[in-house]
């Protein structure tokens, strides 16, 4: 039976119908002002320029508070849960508007479950959710497959440790300005890449050193002063030892394949930071740990980086949703159109394979639904309440245990059927 709510008629905060159109409204507002010469920010810390027109700021309708004494990971959950939430009202990207909150159960009812760790901590999360698997675009699922790459990556270099190997990490980069866009830098890179890795310099200098694989992966940022810097961080293993000294002659090679790869779509790169080739010896050096968290803040499992100069995709959202200025909407929604289809991780050929890595899609990570106990089914109606206060409720149960939370959704009006109404015949 649904439990009766304690309090009706408690405050629903559902999506603003308008906030679309007001985000739009000031985004158009922005780019009339800047092409008539209008002043512009004057970067993060100084003055900015507020969205002008009926658009005015924009509100932080979906933000949700966090639970008094909550954690750092409850902390970060929470802030990739109300960046979701939010996106949903204005994205362009129809799975990424519907994950995490729309049901696929056929009632439309969302499972609570719940599990106790051997070490007693308890966790919680959701059952029965669209999920889009944006590892680009969305803030929760691309922290839950970051994860799970990030584990791989540890993997390949705790195997080629034990097989006796070296790794070294290269960074491509090309010179970039706010004149350009992020679709034809995409292109730039991919078309670089492809001259280089299909260039006979590259396959056979790869064979001479013994490197017998690589893991590519895309990282992007973007600066009020230089706009989009789109860059290659690659992974290199090699079968047995490898020199710095012969990894520096190298680099002069991938240089030259690399620059003549971005002049066919009209970029550059300088010599002294297109190309930069660092070696290391192993899995448990410094160097490999740095790579695990470099895979991990690369596919954004880390929502906020709080570098200072370029920002993060995800920074550029938090920022939009927070500060309502006009330029971070921009900027976000030409990331979203620009990196749709894009592949963040890439493994060489049969290597995954080699070191015994399970092949699998950024969709089907994110599928994965938390074990456990379903501890409660909420409504249809009660997940539209419950869903802008989502990641307040997992930390409740994680915290005080299912029955503080039923006693919480009891005083919002959230209506739910409890674990054993649902075993009951």
């Amino acid at each position: 039976m649904p439990r009766t709510p304690m309090v009706a008629g408690a405050t629903d905060t559902r999506h603003d119908p308008t906030r679309r159109e007001r985000v739009l409204a000031s985004i158009q507002d922005h780019r009339s002002a800047r092409r008539a010469g209008g002043p512009r920010a004057e970067g993060r810390s100084g003055p900015v320029r507020r969205a002008t027109g009926a658009a005015g700021r924009l509100g932080n309708h979906a933000k949700t508070a966090a639970t008094a004494g909550q954690g750092p990971d409850g902390s970060r959950r929470a802030d990739r849960y109300r960046a979701r939430a939010w996106l949903s009202t204005v994205t362009d990207l129809a799975r990424v508007s519907r994950c995490g909150r729309v049901s696929v159960i056929e009632g439309g009812e969302v499972l609570i479950k719940a599990t106790t760790g051997a070490d007693g901590q308890r966790s919680a999360g959701f059952g029965g959710l669209s999920t889009c698997g944006s590892v680009w675009a969305c803030p929760v699922c691309s922290a839950k497959i970051a994860a799970r790459r990030t584990q791989e990556i540890e993997q390949l270099l705790a195997w080629n440790a034990a097989r006796g190997g070296s790794v070294a990490l290269a960074t491509f980069t090309m010179r970039h300005h706010t004149g350009h866009r992020l679709k034809a830098l995409r292109k730039a890179l991919s078309a670089a890449w492809r001259h280089m890795t299909s260039h006979r310099v590259w396959k056979a200098t790869r064979r001479e050193l013994g490197n017998d694989g690589y893991v590519r992966a895309i990282e992007c940022t973007c600066s009020d002063d230089n706009g989009w810097h789109l860059h290659v961080h690659l992974l290199l293993v090699f079968d047995g030892p490898v020199s710095q000294e012969l990894v520096d002659a190298w680099t002069d090679d991938l240089y030259a394949l690399w620059s003549d790869g971005l002049a066919l779509s009209g970029m550059e790169a300088s010599r002294a930071h297109g190309v930069d080739v660092r070696v290391g010896t192993g899995a448990l050096d410094g160097l490999g740990k740095y790579l695990s968290k470099l895979t991990f803040e690369t596919a954004g499992g880390r929502f906020k980086k709080g570098r200072k100069g370029g920002r993060t995709p995800f920074e550029l959202l938090d920022d939009a949703i927070n500060t309502g200025l006009a330029e971070d909407f921009e900027r976000w929604f030409e990331w979203e159109q620009g990196s749709k289809g894009m592949r963040q991780i890439t493994w060489s050929r049969g290597l995954k394979a080699r070191v015994g890595v399970d092949e699998q899609s950024d969709e089907e990570i994110a599928e994965e639904e938390e074990q456990g106990e379903t501890v409660a089914r909420v409504t249809p109606s009660g997940w539209k309440i419950l869903y802008w206060h989502a990641a307040e409720l997992l930390s409740i149960v994680e915290q005080g245990g299912p029955e503080v939370a039923f006693a919480w959704m009891d005083r919002r009006g959230i209506s739910f059927e409890v674990g054993k109404a649902l075993e009951s015949p």
